[in-house]
């Protein structure tokens, strides 16, 4: 076979290879450009559920905040009043529902576990973001445990009250023998503070998005 020859033959071979490898750089190009443009829709979507959610925790937490700030507004009633004898019955009677209400705290979390089972958050360019929406879950577990922490007292006072001296005149908190309940009711805890923080933390970070 002639130089001639041989050389226009591997021109051709190397033309035909050069095709076929821009073929598949174009390829994998495409295809790794549509597989991230899906990633980043998914991620999308999966934001757009944790935002809803938190809107959600949000009415959670404000229910959650008016509650325990009627309940701090109980206990400052009370003692400021000072003693049981000082008490008013209808000035009392605007806070029965909050010492007779257990109102305990249920959030949700099934969208931001989602995210992060999905892999999808290391896709999240805004660190600011993702650490914000990371300080709500934590703000609400914190709420939760410090709801529940005074629903289980609330419940053991008023318990030991009826057992001693029936259901009857339980919030006639004016009577000496409901004098232990009175204390209680009368201990400011601030615990609306809780909420509250939590609150304007789910408020920051819907901003956020």
């Amino acid at each position: 076979m002639k130089t001639k020859d041989i050389f226009r033959s591997s021109a051709k071979y190397l033309r035909e290879l050069s095709i076929v490898v821009v073929g598949i750089a174009i390829t994998f190009g495409v295809s790794n450009w549509i597989s991230s443009r899906n990633q980043q829709k998914d991620l999308q979507r999966y934001l757009e559920m944790v935002k809803m959610e938190l809107q959600d925790n949000l009415v959670i937490t404000q229910q959650q905040f008016e509650f325990y700030d009627q309940t701090g507004k109980l206990a400052k009633y009370l003692y400021f009043t000072g003693k049981q004898d000082n008490l008013q019955a209808d000035s009392l009677d605007k806070y029965v529902d909050i010492m007779r209400d257990l109102k305990y705290m249920t959030y949700k979390t099934s969208a931001f576990e989602m995210l992060k089972s999905s892999g999808a958050m290391r896709l999240i360019k805004d660190k600011e973001l993702l650490k914000s929406i990371w300080d709500c879950y934590s703000q609400l577990e914190y709420a939760k445990t410090v709801g529940d922490r005074e629903l289980e007292i609330k419940n053991k006072e008023g318990r030991n009250a009826v057992m001693e001296n029936g259901l009857s005149d339980i919030f006639k908190l004016w009577k000496p023998e409901y004098k232990r309940l009175f204390h209680y009711y009368a201990t400011y805890t601030a615990s609306e503070s809780v909420f509250r923080t939590c609150g304007q933390q789910i408020e920051k970070t819907l901003l956020m998005f």
